[in-house]
């Protein structure tokens, strides 16, 4: 029994982990389409429900890219059914094949990203968390811990700035390993 909630526990990691994957090749596949969204859920409902047919191991995105991309065909003939203005087919096949690889970057851009933030300070940290993970203003957050705030625009400048070559240097490095 174990085994099997563990095993599941994983499964839903890989579902949670390829999200913004699934959604960009989606959104590919469905350039200017409304129902994104109702595809995604869709699709995650579908791995859920075909977890036992996955083999642990094997390329998880490419599993739930062609489940997606079913899915799509599916979503595709209904508003077709609708008389609805859809992109060709095969165009839109072509601009998920390009943006699959835009999916492989950005996730190599999102683990560098994720390394060069744990390298910054504390004070640098909770900085870039302030300004873009809380509601808070730029302005109310500088009166609360008493700086101006252009010092606090100056300070932001220079961490993305070295964010970005950090992150820069990151990818160089991985696409130089074997």
């Amino acid at each position: 029994m174990e085994v099997n909630v563990r095993e599941q526990a994983e499964f839903v990691g890989q579902i949670t982990s390829h999200q913004s994957a699934l959604r960009a090749y989606i959104i590919a596949l469905m350039p200017g389409m409304d129902g994104v969204s109702d595809v995604l859920q869709e699709v995650n409902v579908i791995l859920w429900e075909k977890q036992a047919t996955f083999r642990t191991g094997s390329n998880f995105r490419a599993w739930a890219c062609s489940i997606a991309r079913l899915e799509v065909k599916v979503h595709r003939r209904r508003m077709a059914q609708q008389n609805r203005i859809l992109l060709d087919e095969d165009l839109a096949r072509q601009l998920a094949e390009h943006c699959e690889i835009d999916v492989v970057e950005m996730d190599h851009r999102q683990r560098a990203l994720e390394k060069c933030l744990g390298r910054l300070n504390e004070k640098e940290r909770g900085l870039i968390e302030q300004r873009y993970f809380s509601k808070c203003t730029l302005e109310a957050f500088a009166i609360r811990c008493n700086r101006p705030v252009e010092s606090l625009r100056v300070s932001l400048f220079r961490i993305r700035a070295a964010l970005k070559n950090c992150i820069n240097g990151e990818l160089a490095i991985t696409r130089f390993r074997p």
